[in-house]
């Protein structure tokens, strides 16, 4: 999953330096799980891509517009009614969890002042848009998700939000020493399976890389590691969780045969063909848009094999 927690976390500290503080100025609905909002701010107009897509759920800046139905469905005519001009207070994102949260400030009807916070869960098939009002009390969502869907939490309106708590990871952000000598270190599984299950934001890719750093190997079971072994692997978990609270962000995509295998919001050292980019946003654009011409360069040689032959 590209989309993990540090991810989003270089996405928020983006949107931080980009569209907080400005205020919506059009939103639209190209597809029925995606959202385009423009945003003007310090004499720039952004656009906010953000997809709840099942397969490929994305959230990102881009220069690029979309062409949008002529009749706004349901949930855009209510963003607009609610949230058509607001101002954006604040971009958060609780823990390390694979969710935004768009804090916003609008006038009601009356002049007074209101407060709505628009909620982005990226979260593969579970990805969704939800907008809440300012007593935690859903308003709306582009999915509607009722306890027939789930029986963990219902995304309907008038239904209390929270966080589903599914596990027993905590914020990496927030371990030391002590906590990852009592969690990773003792479980009897690879490294890289016990940093997957004891903290969350952290891909595949990411405990892979860390592994990697620490020059450990990541199939080799946490709870047999030696003590310097130990000591390079959370330092090394130590310096990344301490780049991510301090907003140092390294986004880097990997090519296989020139074709995109991986990305990451920070550099994956463990591949050699790799690309640094100074923005995560510009990344995810490259790295889709490479891939979509790739699968159709592929498709086109496959359809062309299958004729000769």
């Amino acid at each position: 999953m590209a989309f993990d927690g540090i991810t989003i976390a270089n996405l928020r500290w983006e949107f931080a330096h980009t569209i907080e503080g400005g205020k919506i100025a059009k939103i639209a609905q190209p597809e029925k799980d995606e959202l385009l909002i423009t945003i003007k701010n310090n004499r720039e107009n952004y656009r906010l891509q953000i997809s709840a897509s099942a397969s490929l759920p994305l959230i990102y800046l881009t220069a690029n517009n979309k062409t949008s139905p002529l009749t706004a469905p349901n949930f855009c005519m209510l963003l607009r009614k609610h949230i058509g001009s607001a101002r954006i207070v604040s971009v958060k994102q609780p823990g390390l969890e694979r969710i935004l949260e768009f804090e916003l400030e609008h006038l009601d009807e009356l002049g007074d002042l209101c407060k709505k916070r628009l909620i982005v869960e990226i979260m593969g098939k579970h990805s969704n848009i939800i907008l809440c009002d300012d007593n935690n009390t859903i308003l709306d969502s582009i999915k509607h998700i009722s306890a027939q869907t789930s029986s963990v939490r219902e995304v309907l309106p008038g239904r209390p939000y929270f966080i589903p708590n599914t596990s027993d990871k905590i914020n990496p952000l927030e371990a030391d020493r002590k906590h990852f000598d009592e969690t990773v270190f003792t479980k009897p599984v690879p490294v890289v399976k016990a940093l997957l299950s004891s903290y969350t934001g952290i891909s595949t890719c990411i405990a892979e890389e860390l592994a990697y750093r620490a020059g450990v190997d990541g199939g080799h079971p946490a709870n047999c590691l030696d003590e310097p072994m130990k000591d390079a692997l959370y330092n090394v978990f130590d310096a990344l969780m301490s780049d991510v609270r301090n907003g140092i962000y390294h986004p880097d995509m990997v090519t296989d045969n020139g074709v995109p295998a991986e990305f990451a919001a920070v550099k994956l050292s463990m591949y050699d063909n790799h690309t640094e980019y100074d923005s995560i946003s510009r990344l995810i654009i490259d790295y889709y848009r490479q891939k979509e011409i790739a699968t159709r360069i592929h498709q086109k040689s496959v359809d062309i094999r299958r004729i000769v032959t």
